[in-house]
C-alpha cells in the first residue's frame, strides 16, 4: 500500500484562500441572487459562481426557495403558540369528556 504525503504548505494556503474567499462570498451570492449587486462587483461574482460548484448550488438553492415562496405569497409562517393551542385542543378532542364537568383537569 502507498503512505499518502501531507499536503505541503503551498497546497495548505490555497485551500485556506479557498475557504476564506466562500465565506466572503456568501453575503455576496445572496444579494446577487436577490439582485441588489451591480457593476464589477456583480461581474465578480457571476464569474466566481460560474467556476464554483458550491456558491452555485448554494444560488440554485435560493433560487428555488424564493420561487416556492412566490407560489405560495398569502401563506404566513405558523406561530408556536398556535400550534401548542391546536395540539391542546386535539388532546381535549381526542379525550372526550370524562364526567358531567367536561374534560379532568
Amino acid at each position: 500500500m502507498r503512505k499518502r504525503r501531507a499536503p505541503g504548505p503551498e497546497q495548505v494556503w490555497a485551500e485556506c484562500r479557498e475557504r476564506l474567499r466562500h465565506l466572503r462570498l456568501r453575503g455576496d451570492v445572496e444579494a446577487y441572487a436577490d439582485g441588489e449587486l451591480t457593476g464589477a462587483r456583480r461581474a465578480m461574482v457571476a464569474g466566481h459562481i460560474a467556476r464554483c460548484w458550491a456558491c452555485s448550488g448554494s444560488l440554485q438553492l435560493l433560487q428555488l426557495v424564493k420561487a416556492s415562496l412566490r407560489r405560495t405569497p398569502g401563506r404566513a409562517p405558523v406561530s408556536l403558540a398556535s400550534v401548542r393551542l391546536r395540539r391542546y385542543a386535539g388532546r381535549i378532542a381526542d379525550a372526550g369528556p370524562t364526567g358531567p364537568g367536561g374534560p379532568a383537569r
